[in-house]
């Protein structure tokens, strides 16, 4: 969230809060439903390593995320206990994908990193929940 200043509001130790995964969906899938944090370092990763990529789609580090946060359509099973969030369109040649692995200690689910993917990445996980075109 942002300040009056224009800079991102810190909450919970240096994390800052993306959205939460919603009650009804997390049921559906199996996982705690909880607010959805990411830290400096893992903005600081996706805005450095995926910066060619966020400036073709005209969109900053922070926004992608929460763009993805906010408008995902399908939830995907990750590496071990994560889950990965996407929008997903039939239409582009890429979809939105984050990474959240969550944090018993923190209570929370954390982003570990977002960036664009070619829908043939994604139609080979493992999907628990969408609410989108299908993606076969």
């Amino acid at each position: 969230m942002m300040s009056k200043t224009g800079k991102m509001e810190k909450k919970i130790n240096g994390f800052y809060k993306m959205g939460r995964l919603k009650v009804t969906i997390a049921k559906k899938i199996g996982v705690k439903s909880a607010d959805i944090y990411i830290d400096a370092s893992h903005l600081h990763h996706i805005a450095t390593n995926h910066a060619k990529e966020l400036k073709i789609l005209g969109i900053d580090a922070e926004s992608y995320v929460r763009m993805i946060v906010n408008q995902y359509n399908m939830i995907l099973k990750g590496t071990g206990t994560s889950i990965l969030l996407v929008i997903y369109t039939e239409d582009l040649n890429h979809v939105a994908a984050i990474d959240l692995n969550y944090s018993i200690k923190k209570n929370f689910w954390e982003v570990k990193t977002a960036q664009p993917r070619r829908n043939s990445e994604i139609e080979r996980k493992e999907k628990l929940w969408q609410n989108c075109p299908s993606s076969q």
